[in-house]
């Protein structure tokens, strides 16, 4: 998991406990240099995982609920992708032999989907619940 991820889901939990906060309530709250929350909301927004409102009573808010978003929804909107190798894209032509028939690809492809299941295995909500 990269830093940026980590921020990000930091970010995604501050929203969740307080529904509507600006970017120095969110760096603020989570420790967090302002700038690299700008940033990172400004990635969360594109991905359409945040939305902001303008105005003095503005901020930024979840456009969809943690308990419809799993960590394999952060990682997919924010990452290039999450292949354990190039393998795993579509559409991906082995050079040594035919996908189905290459033995590294078959157990890495068993792997991503574990790996897959597991990310998708947890929403968010729980994964935020304080204990």
């Amino acid at each position: 998991m990269t830093r940026e991820m980590e921020y990000a889901l930091r970010i995604l939990r501050a929203l969740y406990q307080e529904e509507l906060l600006s970017a120095a309530a969110i760096a603020q709250r989570e420790h967090m240099p302002k700038a690299v929350t700008l940033k990172m909301l400004k990635h969360l927004h594109a991905a359409g995982l945040v939305s902001s409102r303008r105005g003095i009573s503005g901020g930024y808010c979840l456009a969809r609920p943690c308990e419809e978003l799993y960590l394999w929804d952060l990682f997919y909107a924010l990452e290039d992708s999450l292949f354990i190798n190039r393998c795993q894209q579509p559409d991906y032509q082995c050079e040594n032999r035919p996908v189905e028939e290459c033995g590294l690809c078959r157990e890495l492809s068993r792997i991503q989907n574990v790996l897959d299941a597991e990310l998708r295995k947890t929403p968010l909500s729980v994964i935020f619940q304080e204990i």
